[in-house]
């Protein structure tokens, strides 16, 4: 009798086993398909894509599109792809209310953009890219352009769509960048309030101040202490087109054309590149820009009370840098970098 327990037990044993087997070699989930966009924790909704700005302006950005599951996609399938308007303007609301719309995102214009309608993942294959070609020439970063994505579902589908909220949609935050753009440290930068006819000693500072692309070898800034968060009908009067030049000087000029914030240039500014290895991890390229200046502009729209307009005169001088950490590890330059 203990044998036949014995054996029985056995026999459970391989048959569990072999069912368990079989089961792994099932699949687990179902095949969606999903765009690769993660959005980052505590961000705004959106995911940041960062594409290197070219002479011409065209670049190609690689979005993955991935079938899930535990098992190998076994058939032909081609995915539809289209522009999501509902979702950003959805997002807008949500995130900055229907009353703001001066700080929503701007969806980005289509002669900026080109991709194709469909994206083909042949069976034995789980992920294909989806190739985004941006026309960025005279691209105006005063907007926070995003281009938003979906994953066509219809009747006739060899697929399904992801269900998860933002897996089958992707909202792209389209940043370009360029070798002098990014988040500059400005604590040396000073601005001084013009006190009768001249700059008073009480210096104010500013942590970052941000570079946004204009071409391959300008960005521009806003002025003094402007606020970079704040009405972009007004931010526009206080842009400050910077060029880099290869003598090591700046050319410095409003971007208004009026110059109704008064910008004056005082002397030349210019600025320095260098570069350094990390002393302890050795494939780390530590890049810095730094650039110094000296200007006077004036603050047209918040000063005085009521309808009152009273312009305040500010002195700007000082420097601000630019640190890039570049991974050169990795081959592709939009991913090497550590934003």
């Amino acid at each position: 009798m203990k044998k036949i327990y014995i054996c029985l037990s056995l026999l459970a044993v391989i048959v569990l086993g072999t069912a368990c087997n079989n089961e792994w070699e099932d699949e687990q989930y179902e095949q969606y398909v999903s765009f690769k966009a993660p959005i980052a924790s505590g961000g705004d909704g959106v995911t940041t894509i960062y594409v290197r700005y070219k002479d011409n302006g065209k670049v190609t950005y690689q979005l993955p599109i991935i079938v899930s599951g535990s098992t190998v996609n076994g058939q032909d399938r081609d995915i539809r792809i289209a522009v999501d308007k509902d979702t950003l303007e959805t997002l807008n609301i949500e995130r900055f209310s229907l009353y703001r719309p001066e700080l929503w995102y701007t969806e980005m214009e289509e002669d900026k953009y080109e991709f194709p309608e469909t994206v083909h993942i042949p069976a034995g294959s789980c992920v294909e890219q989806l190739n985004i070609d941006f026309n960025l020439q005279g691209i105006d970063m005063l907007e926070k352009w995003v281009l938003p994505l979906t994953i066509v579902d219809d009747g006739a589908s060899d697929y399904q769509s992801h269900p998860r909220k933002n897996y089958a949609k992707a909202l792209l935050k389209v940043v370009p960048f360029n070798d002098y753009s990014g988040s500059y440290t400005a604590s040396s930068m000073k601005v001084y309030t013009y006190i009768n006819g001249k700059p008073d000693n009480n210096a104010r500072t500013t942590n970052k101040r941000t570079g946004y692309v204009i071409d391959n070898n300008s960005v521009f800034f806003y002025a003094g202490l402007i606020n970079e968060d704040m009405d972009k009908d007004i931010r526009k009067k206080y842009k400050i087109n910077v060029h880099f030049k290869e003598d090591g000087t700046l050319d410095m000029e409003p971007d208004d054309p009026t110059n109704e914030m008064e910008f004056k240039l005082i002397g030349t500014p210019i600025y320095s590149s260098t570069s350094i290895m990390d002393a302890t991890r050795p494939y780390l390229e530590r890049r810095y820009v730094q650039i110094m200046f000296e200007y006077d502009f004036q603050d047209f729209t918040y000063g005085g009370s009521g309808t009152e307009v009273i312009p305040i005169k500010y002195r700007v001088e000082g420097s601000m840098t630019l640190q890039r950490n570049i991974n050169t590890q990795i081959p592709d330059e939009d991913q090497q970098i550590e934003w």
